[in-house]
């Protein structure tokens, strides 16, 4: 019976240590997974951003072909040219702010996975050390 009881005692002690362990190795999953959202975020808004500046570069083309439809006497096609392009300009504008909220975003995700994994590393070394037992120096 004793034996029985001192069982007990031992696998209820063993219990919120092993749970500790568990909490440290989803916090670092958690951060490793961070990290790489963050890395992607980056990348998309990179490539957003450049998406954006190549539209930008097609409205100002648009707009040169307007001013030349204009100079031959064509003024209702250089007219819709250059609404159509001052669209494609607002609308490559607007995906350059994207793509840098984005990458903004990404950098501080990255950094908040880095805290994270920070985070579950000293509580991986505290469940470490409180697993020891202390032994007094003599």
């Amino acid at each position: 019976m004793k034996t029985l009881l001192r069982g007990m005692v031992a696998a209820l002690v063993l219990v919120p240590a092993m749970a500790r362990a568990d909490r440290a190795d989803r916090m670092e999953r958690r951060a490793e997974r961070l990290q790489r959202q963050g890395e992607r975020r980056e990348k998309h808004g990179e490539r957003r951003e450049q998406r954006g500046e190549n539209l930008v570069q097609k409205a100002e083309a648009k707009d040169q072909r307007a001013e030349e439809l204009r100079a031959a006497g064509h003024v209702k096609a250089a007219n819709a040219l250059e609404r159509a392009a001052d669209r494609q300009e607002r609308r490559g504008e607007r995906m350059e702010h994207q793509g840098e909220r984005m990458e903004r975003q990404g950098e501080r995700r990255e950094k908040r996975g880095d805290r994270v994994e920070h985070r579950a590393n000293a509580l991986e070394q505290r469940n470490a050390n409180a697993a020891a037992p202390v032994t007094p120096a003599n």
